[in-house]
């Protein structure tokens, strides 16, 4: 890889970081980096109707070379992108921006980055993928026209990588749906009987759920766990408050407690499954998963690297599970790792 496809490479591992947070809107990764090769800011979306990855960038980038704190405190994208026009003063002239998806270029709930970037005057910004949406689609030709050098970088390795960052957003846009299976296991394989996760790694589990439309469990894990299904150790930007709609994949299910009636749903085969709608996330084991694979878009792993004995005899539940995934990204979380498949 040369230098661009490295870099580009790290927007990308960014990314994952928040990977899945941000639907509907994609997960992207971006820096601002100076005519010495130095990481002057970093940023990357964290969620829907939040500043963009390429506005926490140069949030991070104007702090680094200004030392002007007021642009800290701002939060709201057209708050910093209004005060970096103000206060620019031609800083990013012989800088690079590097983002893992083209910017884009149609005013949302947030302005267009490509307008930002184009008055800033960058000496060059650099893009893994472009954006195939309609509405958003055009930034590289916008800074093009504004005398910028926007390169899309191609190489097999980094199309890749990077379409394999959009899979979920993708995903959800062209189906209406997205569906992640999400399974954690001890260092013997064990995934019943108690705690598995580390702390950072069950907080990003519950900001998915601050996130989601549907989380999905089985009748069993009702009936031997009895769950809370909550979102209560999401950090902020995510939303601990949030009760995603609850669906019991069972056919033996004809109760539901009281605490969880109000948002469940009985799911009794695969079409009332297919029925869902939105970001769904199935939180379950290997026999969970048999059921669904043919339904899944992606698998997420969390490894923890510990065991106790106690749990010596879990991993030996019985399952009929036939599958074979491919490995698309791994990355800690706390103590454990997270595995991405699909």
């Amino acid at each position: 890889m040369n230098c661009d496809e490295i870099l580009l490479n790290h927007c990308c591992n960014l990314a994952w970081q928040t990977q899945s947070l941000a639907l509907p809107n994609p997960s992207v990764g971006a820096m601002v980096v100076d005519k010495n090769g130095n990481i002057l800011g970093q940023g990357v979306h964290k969620i829907a109707g939040s500043p963009h990855a390429e506005v926490l960038a140069l949030q991070e980038a104007y702090y680094t070379l200004s030392r002007d704190e007021r642009i800290l405190a701002l939060k709201k994208s057209d708050d910093i992108h209004a005060f970096l026009l103000q206060n620019h003063n031609q800083m990013f002239k012989e800088c690079a921006l590097y983002v893992s998806l083209e910017p884009c270029n149609h005013k949302g709930k947030t302005p267009p980055c490509a307008h930002l970037l184009a008055q800033l005057g960058f000496a060059k910004v650099c893009i893994a993928a472009l954006d195939n949406h309609a509405l958003a689609a055009g930034g590289r030709e916008y800074l093009i026209s504004h005398g910028i050098n926007a390169i899309f970088v191609q190489s097999p390795a980094l199309q890749e990588a990077a379409h394999n960052l959009l899979l979920p957003f993708e995903t959800l846009r062209q189906k209406g749906r997205f569906v992640l299976f999400k399974l954690a296991h001890r260092l013997d394989g064990s995934y019943t009987q108690g705690r598995i996760s580390s702390q950072i790694s069950q907080i990003f589990t519950h900001n998915q759920r601050s996130v989601c439309d549907w989380l999905c469990i089985s009748g069993k894990t009702l009936n031997t766990d009895n769950p809370k299904l909550n979102a209560r150790y999401a950090l902020p930007p995510y939303d601990k408050t949030h009760l995603p709609q609850i669906g019991i994949i069972s056919r033996h299910v004809d109760s539901i407690s009281e605490h969880l009636a109000s948002r469940a749903r009985i799911i009794k085969d695969i079409e009332a499954f297919r029925a869902l709608g939105g970001f769904i996330i199935v939180e379950g084991g290997f026999n969970l998963l048999s059921m669904l694979k043919d339904e899944i878009d992606m698998l997420l792993i969390h490894a923890a690297f510990w065991c106790d004995g106690a749990h010596n005899n879990a991993h030996f539940i019985p399952h009929n599970l036939k599958a074979h995934f491919k490995l698309i990204h791994t990355m800690p979380l706390g103590e454990d790792l997270a595995i991405w498949l699909r």
